[in-house]
């Protein structure tokens, strides 16, 4: 399976009871030679991002596109 390597995070706005919170994940880069894909993550609430960060992780040694 997938290996989590690390995550950043950045906190922009708080978080309140109710809110409904939708989560984005976009691949930016692979590295096929050391398996490692790094993503953009961000969180929103009605459009306004609330968190972003970046995250890394070592792909299954099967083959991946």
């Amino acid at each position: 399976g997938t290996v989590y390597l690390g995550q950043s995070l950045k906190f922009l706005a708080p978080v309140r009871p109710g809110d409904v919170v939708t989560a984005e994940v976009e691949v930016t880069a692979i590295d096929h030679a050391k398996r490692k894909v790094t993503m953009d993550t961000r969180c929103l609430i009605e459009g306004k991002k609330i968190l972003v960060g970046e995250a890394v992780v070592l792909a299954p040694s099967r083959k991946f596109d």
